[in-house]
């Protein structure tokens, strides 16, 4: 999102727009903005991201996403609001769990009594996956976000987090390997998804290195 927001209102209408054309196309919008704050702003990032706002003027809708990613660092109270707006909206949220940049182990790995901090967030996620559960597959619509990466950690959080889905970055230009990820599947091949970008983007035949992860992806979550 913050390619877009960097541009100002221009940018928030190129987004909606982008959002409009997904749509149309049959397409799941994922609005990867990290919204985190405390509980009243935590709301309004709700509304913005997948909900509505009552004004002087009448509703105003907002982004109209099917999910977006959000930071859980401010504790459970501050993520509530996040994922009341996903649940009346029939939306979902992918939490940060353990992200996929080098940094994440300065926070995210330090250890506690209970654990590291990331399966302590594991924790967290599990605990609103009821909220937003799905009616035929068995996953939550209450999602993590978990770095391709440090592959090390994806079996044990999927053991924390059973109906997560996770939302798995830095494949291809992070270094991270899709051949990695099969723990992140065992629920079955809806249970996660592959985000690339630059790797794609980048690409000589962006169509072709698609369908190549795609191909790889496949076979890795059967």
């Amino acid at each position: 999102m913050a390619c877009f927001e960097r541009l100002g209102w221009p940018g928030w209408k190129a987004l909606a727009e982008v959002c409009e054309a997904a749509r149309q196309a049959g397409l799941l919008v994922i609005a990867d903005g990290k919204r985190g704050d405390v509980p009243v702003t935590a709301k309004a990032y709700g509304q913005a991201m997948v909900g509505t706002t009552e004004s002087p003027f009448g509703t105003v809708d907002g982004l109209g996403a099917d999910a977006f990613t959000a930071n859980p660092l401010l504790g459970e109270d501050a993520l509530e609001p996040m994922v009341a707006a996903a649940e009346a909206s029939g939306a979902g949220v992918f939490a940060l769990v353990r992200t996929s940049n080098p940094g994440a182990a300065d926070v995210e790995d330090l250890v506690t009594p209970e654990g590291p901090v990331h399966e302590r967030l594991a924790v967290t996620v599990d605990r609103f996956a009821d909220r937003l559960a799905g009616q035929e597959t068995g996953l939550s619509g209450m999602g993590a976000v978990v770095g391709a990466t440090a592959p090390e950690h994806i079996a044990r959080l999927r053991e924390l987090m059973p109906s997560a889905i996770f939302l798995i970055p830095g494949v291809g230009a992070q270094g991270g390997k899709p051949e990695d990820l099969g723990a992140a599947f065992a629920p079955g091949r809806a249970a996660a998804m592959i985000a690339a970008s630059r790797s794609i983007a980048g690409a000589e035949d962006p169509a072709g290195a698609a369908e190549e992860l795609r191909s790889t992806v496949w076979t890795i979550s059967g």
